[in-house]
Formats: C-alpha cells, sequence, structure tokens
C-alpha cells in the first residue's frame, strides 16, 4: 500500500483551479508539508487545504468544516474487518482521543 492525501478544494474558486497548470505541484507541497514534517501551519494553498497524508492502511475519522477539516481519530485497517467492526473501532478511537469510553447499550433478555 502508498500513502493517501485527502484535500478539500472551495469549489467557490473552482474556475480558478480548475485549469491551473501548478495545482498538483501545489498539494504536492502541502501534502509533503503536512504528512513529513508534521508543519501543520503550512498545509494550505490558494484553493483549499491538506487535511492529512498518511499510509492507506490508515483509518480516520475527520471532521470537514469551511473550506478545510481536521483529521482527529485514527485506527488501522485490518483484512476482513466487516463495516460494523470499522466503524465501531472508529468510534472507540474517537472517543478515546476526546477522554471518553464506549460501551454497548444492554439488550433485553426473552
Amino acid at each position: 500500500m502508498g500513502f493517501r492525501t485527502v484535500v478539500v478544494l472551495n469549489n467557490d474558486l473552482a474556475h480558478a483551479w480548475e485549469s491551473d497548470p501548478v495545482l498538483g505541484r501545489q498539494i504536492s507541497r502541502a501534502a509533503s508539508l503536512k504528512g513529513w514534517s508534521g508543519m501543520g501551519t503550512i498545509d494550505r494553498f490558494p484553493y483549499g487545504e491538506v487535511v492529512e497524508q498518511v499510509h492507506a492502511d490508515c483509518q480516520t475519522v475527520a471532521f470537514l468544516d469551511g473550506y478545510g477539516g481536521k483529521a482527529v481519530a485514527y485506527s488501522h485497517w485490518f483484512r476482513n474487518q466487516t463495516e460494523d467492526q470499522k466503524n465501531l473501532n472508529m468510534l472507540k478511537a474517537l472517543a478515546d482521543a476526546l477522554g471518553y469510553r464506549v460501551s454497548k447499550k444492554p439488550t433485553k433478555k426473552d
């Protein structure tokens, strides 16, 4: 597996970025700074923001707001993981990042 870059683009500026010949270079530079140097303040470019650059087997909970976003919790991809297992793992990762624990509601016994 390789790496994944999550980018938020400002659609109000689509008229400018749709034909910008250096957009790819700008995204690449911002992604490199976000992913490798930890310099989260240099992750913007004229048309948007790089939210994250991580290894592709990383699962992320991110909040997108306005023209940017923030990755807030992480887990790892596991082979044969069901959608429910993935969602529960991500919920637990987010809760843990916020200082909480997740517990299942009790079910009625017949």
